[in-house]
């Protein structure tokens, strides 16, 4: 880390890093510098680990999720792609490694998060791009760009803005049809992913893991559940809207959630988006 190599050992630079990577929730980074360094009895992190341990947090294992799936090669990429074209309803997310120099550009989207109803595909994009971009362009066209299938987001075409920045040169980013932002279904927003989270479903997201490095490979098992788990969440949310729940309804003043209308595409084509229009009104994704 570049503000490591800035404190060069200084024993209270580096116990400041340890405050600051622990308010960013860079749990992983805390129990490095700690270890390297000999900080194990900081108080103050201590009351910290404390606080996040008494936290109730929702768990991968919660939802209806049978196989998280990493996917790092051809053969498991036409796999998921045809699992993924199966699928009515499908959550997106993605991650990137942080970049704490100030005013460098983002690191490149590492990794890529696909729901659908039961699995959890989790794109190596670094190694699919490297090994077999052609493939990947053509597998998350068909994906991303399909009227048939709703893809769910939370700010995810803020997502889709950094995967076109960083591959630049991929079609399938430049394009997308049946996109739902979950946070545009509420009039207020605040508290993020995991704020909507606990209040519909009643348990938060654990965000310790956002700040971890996403290039390293393998992924740890609570990187992968994590980033898993930011996917699956969307789906589960989704039901409970669609559905109309108390809980849902209570957000919004009691008004029925028109979610249909805040479907939304991006697409060069004009004759693609009217296409997108009329399977929006035939949707078999249907409110009770």
């Amino acid at each position: 880390m570049f503000a490591e190599a800035k404190a060069n050992g200084d024993r209270q630079l580096i116990e400041f890093l340890v405050y600051l990577a622990m308010e960013a929730g860079y749990l992983e980074k805390v129990d490095e510098l700690c270890n390297r360094y000999c900080l194990a009895g900081l108080p103050k992190v201590q009351e910290r680990e404390a606080s996040l341990l008494r936290q109730r947090f929702l768990k991968i294992n919660e939802l209806v999720v049978d196989d998280i799936i990493w996917v790092d090669e051809l053969n498991g990429l036409g796999e998921a792609t045809c699992h993924i074209e199966g699928s009515k309803v499908v959550g997106l997310d993605c991650e990137w490694k942080p970049n704490y120099v100030k005013g460098s550009k983002p690191n490149k989207v590492s990794i890529l998060q696909i729901a659908s109803d039961k699995k959890v595909f989790i794109l190596d994009l670094i190694k699919l791009y490297e090994d077999v971009p052609d493939v990947l362009d053509n597998c998350l066209t068909r994906i991303l760009q399909s009227p048939r299938i709703l893809k769910l987001g939370y700010s995810f075409q803020c997502d889709v803005k950094q995967l076109a920045q960083s591959y630049g040169d991929l079609k399938c980013f430049k394009c997308y049809n049946m996109l739902l932002d979950i946070q545009n279904l509420f009039k207020d927003p605040r508290g993020g992913l995991s704020g909507l989270a606990e209040k519909i479903l009643g348990a938060g997201l654990n965000k310790t893991r956002r700040n971890s490095n996403w290039e390293q490979r393998p992924l740890t098992q609570n990187q992968l559940e994590y980033a898993a788990l930011d996917a699956a969440v969307l789906i589960e949310l989704f039901y409970r809207v669609r559905d109309n729940s108390h809980t849902a309804n209570s957000l919004v003043g009691n008004e029925k959630i028109e979610w249909k209308s805040h479907i939304v595409s991006h697409m060069d084509n004009p004759k693609k988006s009217r296409k997108e229009s009329r399977h929006r009104k035939e949707l078999n994704v249907e409110d009770n």
